[in-house]
């Protein structure tokens, strides 16, 4: 429920990121959300996305950012993809554990309401081997 574009700093993650939410409009029927730290890229994603700041509601670590999550599901069933660029800025912390912990909470909240989630990860965050079990864009 959860694929990850992972690869090394200034390889093209975030744009091919909010390429693939864009595309995705045509895809889908439900709606999608769009997460970001900040306003950069909020021109480049479609309109039709809902896109979130999320400095502008305080999200620091993971468990604001999971609270914000279950949030935006709890409010609106019709969501089924969430992006989330930059996972390890988000939650402010680059430890492995804590990331694959979060990548867990945020699998099974996928689970249970259906959604896909994409999410922006460095390799210099975390090990490829570790990672194993998700699906990987490149």
């Amino acid at each position: 429920m959860i694929t990850l574009i992972y690869g090394p700093n200034g390889s093209g993650k975030t744009q091919k990121l909010i390429d693939h939410a864009n595309n995705e409009l045509n895809n889908t029927d439900g709606l999608i959300v769009y997460l970001d730290r900040s306003n950069n890229h909020r021109l480049a994603v479609s309109k039709q996305i809902r896109f979130i700041n999320t400095t502008e509601f305080g999200v620091a670590d993971s468990g604001m950012l999971y609270g914000m999550l279950c949030g935006l599901v709890a409010g609106n069933y019709d969501i089924n993809r969430i992006y989330i660029d930059n996972i390890t800025k988000m939650i402010g912390t680059s430890d492995p554990d804590a990331i694959l912990a979060m990548l867990s909470r945020i699998t099974d909240l996928c689970k249970m309401n259906d959604m896909q989630c994409y999410v922006v990860l460095n390799e210099e965050d975390i090990a490829p081997e570790k990672l194993a079990g998700f699906t990987i864009l490149k």
